[in-house]
């Protein structure tokens, strides 16, 4: 009877929580009363509700993290903080740096798990130890973006009364440091059971918290521990069957360019393993990004280095059931597809005509989590015809788990296995094949080069190369353009697909708040940072060689 008495109590406090879960306004999580959670509905409803507030950081999470990077730049319409961003020049006082925010979802954090009794049983089952490791988890992954904004933090574990007065009690943590303490603090919790409370307002609910094994894998690659990283990306792709559909293609349907087949963008939200989800109501809070990118006068755009890469990639058509390639064309499609008579099919962005009839290149990316009130109208935004907002902000997808899986097998020395990742996909039949995969690149046989499970021939659990969704059919069976070619050694081999992954996270994962985190990790692997990121991402400057410098300094990286 017990049994059935938590259920039924849990129940009548979720649909209460559910109710505001996605409101920003609620103040119900801070339990200030001093109140222990004794009850499952009662960790349960702390958080829901630290989720809206965790939802705040969205935004700042794309922009800060694209700004810093290769792919998105301001335009002069952005206000001032947000061109400081882009710049590398943030002052005090910049709007979108705030650490009060980051603090707040942490403190009402720590206030939930200083509540929480986890000796609770039932049936043996430690009936609030999911929802105590899920709060844990989204306190670190907010401490460790704050450490990725600006390189150190201060590190709370218990709840503060006097927030801003007391945080200079506690010592700083560097980003090495705190990488290693949330590996130390959330790995004895690996195996937990995820949460997950069904759908919520069209959301479902078991994407809304941080995954451990995603999580702790990056925070493994950051430290250059691959085989670890390796391990736990592995493990988790594993355990939820996880492959990389063809269904996500962008394809040219005939040679001639006449028509394209664009399904690319469903994969934003269709491959969303964590995400941050905003409220269908429209008069609660949404991030400002469609506003900001798909405008008539937009404040961010694709940087023009970025698209010329784009647009320079070799893109291999193949009919349908083809088994060689038919022609030789230009252009990754998931950037966007211009066909031979000037027809524009957007993807990651596009050219769109509006009623001044000019046409602006605009990130389109935003608009594939958007949703829209019929009839409503938003006076700061004339691109669209309704009121759009967005509804999902996605933090991590499948294919980010395969690039970064294909980063670390690369730097164990299995070159030809990580980019197998982007050309041909990890299945049985590609890790058999020796003019593919490197037979001593298997031969060990470690646990994470088994994809025995994972095939393309059954049509179930087909299993492509990433890159095989913007650059064609054919891509597979290109052995000149997009090949690793005779190196002089190892490491040369390794540095080339290492350039080839970079380049294939840009056209996979565009504009979704990681290009940041990207540049430092290959960074630091190659032990050039910030010199690497400082390459890429002065090409986005109209002055190279003095962005080069200026960006040549690893405390220029860091918001203060």
């Amino acid at each position: 009877m017990k049994h059935y008495t938590l259920f039924i109590l849990a129940g009548l406090l979720f649909l209460t929580a559910c109710e505001d879960v996605f409101e920003t306004d609620s103040d119900s999580v801070v339990i200030d009363n001093g109140a222990r959670i004794e009850h499952p509905g009662d960790s349960l409803y702390s958080a829901m509700g630290i989720l809206a507030q965790f939802q705040r950081l969205g935004e700042r999470y794309v922009l800060l993290n694209e700004l810093r990077g290769d792919l998105m730049t301001t335009t002069s319409a952005a206000d001032k903080d947000l061109q400081d961003v882009a710049n590398f020049t943030v002052e005090a006082g910049n709007a979108y740096v705030d650490r009060m925010d980051y603090y707040a979802v942490i403190n009402n954090c720590n206030f939930a798990l200083e509540r929480m009794d986890t000796s609770i049983v039932d049936y043996q089952t430690k009936v609030m130890l999911p929802e105590y490791v899920a709060i844990r988890a989204l306190r670190d992954w907010t401490y460790w973006q704050m450490a990725l904004t600006f390189g150190r933090v201060r590190y709370v574990d218990r709840p503060l009364l006097s927030l801003e007065s007391t945080l200079a009690d506690y010592p700083d943590k560097t980003i090495d440091e705190l990488a290693a303490l949330i590996i130390d603090d959330l790995t004895p919790y690996l195996g937990t059971r995820h949460l997950d409370y069904g759908a919520v307002d069209g959301i479902q609910t078991n994407t809304l918290f941080v995954p451990l094994e995603p999580f702790l894998a990056d925070l493994h690659l950051y430290l250059n521990h691959y085989a670890e990283a390796a391990q736990l990306y592995y493990d988790y792709i594993y355990a939820h069957q996880l492959t990389i559909s063809e269904g996500y293609s962008n394809d040219w349907t005939t040679n001639t360019r006449t028509d394209a087949s664009m399904n690319h963008t469903a994969s934003y939200t269709g491959e969303m393993l964590f995400q941050m989800a905003y409220s269908s109501d429209a008069r609660e809070y949404h991030p400002s990004l469609i506003r900001l990118a798909y405008n008539t006068v937009p404040g961010i755009e694709p940087a023009a280095s970025f698209v010329s890469m784009m647009a320079e990639r070799t893109y291999f058509f193949t009919p349908v059931n083809g088994q060689t390639i038919g022609a030789y064309l230009l252009s990754d499609l998931r950037g966007q597809a211009v066909n031979r008579s000037g027809r524009n099919f957007p993807a990651a962005y596009g050219q769109f005509s509006f009623q001044n009839n000019e046409k602006n290149l605009l990130i389109n990316k935003f608009n594939d989590v958007a949703a829209n009130v019929v009839g409503g109208y938003d006076p700061d935004n004339e691109a669209v015809a309704s009121l759009t907002f967005i509804r999902q902000l996605p933090l991590l997808r499948t294919p980010h788990l395969y690039l970064r899986l294909a980063e670390a097998l690369n730097r164990l020395g299995k070159p030809s296995m990580a980019f197998a990742v982007l050309k041909y996909g990890l299945t049985d039949e590609t890790l058999a094949d020796p003019q593919k995969v490197a037979p001593n690149e298997t031969a060990a046989g470690e646990t994470y080069v088994n994809f025995s499970w994972a095939h393309y021939s059954n049509g179930s659990n087909q299993n492509v190369g990433t890159a095989r969704r913007g650059l064609g059919r054919g891509l597979p069976f290109d052995k000149e353009i997009y090949v690793i070619g005779e190196q002089p050694s190892l490491q040369d081999s390794i540095l080339v697909v290492e350039d080839m992954i970079v380049d294939e996270m840009a056209a996979e994962t565009a504009f979704e708040g990681n290009r940041f985190f990207d540049l430092l990790r290959v960074a630091r692997h190659r032990n050039q940072w910030p010199a690497y990121a400082a390459g890429r991402v002065s090409r986005r400057f109209k002055d190279v060689p003095d962005a080069f410098n200026r960006l040549n300094d690893a405390e220029i990286w860091w918001i203060k």
